[in-house]
């Protein structure tokens, strides 16, 4: 039985490994699926300091209150997006813990980016940072914790189960 941690595998982010785990790990994501097949469609590419960044236009029907673009919609994006920095790093990782900040509403009419990029990892834990700024202002921040997944050779699913969270420092 061959064990690799992918957490250890690439520290310097690169478009091929956003690619590959993105296309194997989120063909059926929600954020990551095409707006055809009822998804999102974000699409984050690699930038110079070693984060990643999409563009997204909001639409109507994703509103609470009028103009307004939800709040849980708001979380997925920016989860997504930190997702999407690990990948670029070559980790494949569950969510173990989310804030985030909402600093002003996020129009449903308006183009969005988004922003993500790895703040420090322990072992297994990584933590992240994103954000969502609309017309250059910070709308939403969002820090989180993700766990690192194992693979292996001999798992059908490609990962075992994740540290238990009270092994996830606080």
């Amino acid at each position: 039985m061959v064990i690799t941690m992918r957490a250890e595998t690439a520290s310097v982010p690169t478009e091929a490994a956003l690619r590959a785990l993105c296309a194997r790990e989120h063909a059926h994501c929600f954020a990551c699926r095409s707006v055809a097949d009822g998804g999102l469609g974000l699409r984050f590419t690699v930038g110079a300091d070693g984060g990643v960044a999409a563009g997204w236009l909001g639409q109507t029907g994703f509103q609470s209150y009028d103009g307004v673009l939800h709040g849980g919609l708001i979380a997925t994006l920016l989860d997504s997006a930190m997702v999407h920095a690990l990948f670029a790093r070559g980790v494949v990782a569950q969510t173990a813990e989310l804030r985030v900040r909402y600093r002003q509403p996020v129009r449903t009419a308006g183009r969005l980016e988004i922003h993500a990029w790895l703040q420090r990892r322990f072992g297994q834990l990584q933590e992240l940072e994103a954000e969502i700024r609309q017309d250059g202002a910070v709308c939403a921040k969002a820090r989180g914790k993700f766990i690192a997944t194992v693979a292996s050779d001999d798992n059908v699913s490609g990962h075992l189960p994740l540290a238990p969270l009270h092994m996830v420092p606080a």
